[in-house]
């Protein structure tokens, strides 16, 4: 798993020199609770009527999970993993595959001067929601604070460079 140390490489490679990148961290999209349940019981519902068991059930429910989550995530523009990349004056969000920390495209930038940052607590990970008043644009977002996670470095300098 990359190091906020790789992390800052990759955010500073894609963005080229215009901008400083202070702190960069892997982040998801905050979930849509509602659609993640129907999804993950829509396929544990297909998964009772196939051989396999716990392993079928288990199988297709995460696939109905990630299903939802993409769903969420095409609908914002987004992308279900993303690289946060803070700057002095923006905040970036970089498109990740599912796999790895180089960034694919550049999804949603918030100039700073404008945009508010409400962090909360959910268990070991923290919400953040990002608010440009000048431009309307808001999202949710999700990164892992947990002293277990990979990525927890990162989103941790993420999360003390907006405060």
């Amino acid at each position: 798993m990359p190091s906020e140390a790789e992390l800052l490489d990759a955010a500073q490679q894609f963005l080229g020199g215009s901008e400083n990148v202070v702190a960069a961290g892997v982040f998801g999209l905050q979930d849509n609770y509602a659609a993640v349940m129907a999804g993950g019981l829509a396929a544990g519902a297909i998964a009772d009527t196939l051989p396999g068991g716990a392993v079928t059930d288990g199988v297709l429910a995460g696939a109905g999970v990630h299903a939802a989550r993409s769903l969420n995530a095409d609908a914002k523009g987004v992308s279900v993993r993303m690289l946060v990349a803070v700057t002095e004056q923006s905040i970036h969000l970089l498109s990740l595959s599912a796999t790895g920390s180089t960034p694919e495209r550049a999804l949603m930038t918030f100039a700073r001067a404008t945009t508010h940052c409400e962090v909360s607590k959910f268990g070991a990970s923290r919400h953040v929601k990002l608010s440009d008043s000048a431009t309307r644009q808001e999202i949710g977002l999700t990164g892992s604070a947990a002293f277990f996670s990979a990525y927890a470095e990162g989103a941790k300098a993420v999360l003390s460079a907006l405060e």
